[in-house]
């Protein structure tokens, strides 16, 4: 493959992803800020702000959690060198949070085939106190040029 491992360090690949997801208008509106990767795992995060993220209720909304998983899986993605879509994302919802508080999201490749790669993410609160579980699968739709599959 033309995408073997390669030289790459996590400033690079870090500007080179924040430049590809600087165009997502749905990831900006929510203000999804994309902290850290390496190869294979990425750490996120979201600021809540009662008037985007949060429910009736007053607490996330589910919706802006998931969101929140789906975007770092995608990242995580992005650091093994290829164009994900997602298959399948399931959510466990363990604990919430309010405005004013931020959401921090870790996700790591688990698997990684030719079509499709399966990553884990975990949500979690200031306090560092778990928030959600996630389980996704991402089918593989293209190599990235810029990004190598291992470095």
């Amino acid at each position: 493959m033309a995408n073997e491992e390669k030289q790459m360090d996590k400033e690079t690949c870090l500007a080179i992803i924040r430049e590809i997801f600087s165009h997502n208008m749905f990831v900006k509106t929510c203000h999804i800020v994309i902290d850290e990767v390496s190869c294979g795992k990425a750490k996120l995060h979201m600021p809540l702000e009662a008037d985007i993220h949060v429910n009736p209720r007053g607490f996330a909304h589910g919706g802006a959690l998931s969101t929140l998983a789906n975007t770092a899986v995608g990242v995580a993605c992005c650091t093994v060198g290829v164009h994900t879509v997602t298959l399948n994302i399931t959510t466990d919802f363990i604990a919430n949070l309010t405005a004013g508080h931020t959401a921090y999201a870790e996700a790591e490749v688990r698997h990684h085939g030719h079509k499709t790669i399966v990553l884990i993410a975990k949500i979690y609160d200031d306090e560092r106190n778990l928030l959600t579980n996630t389980l996704a699968t991402m089918y593989v739709t293209g190599d990235d040029d810029k990004i190598p599959y291992k470095w």
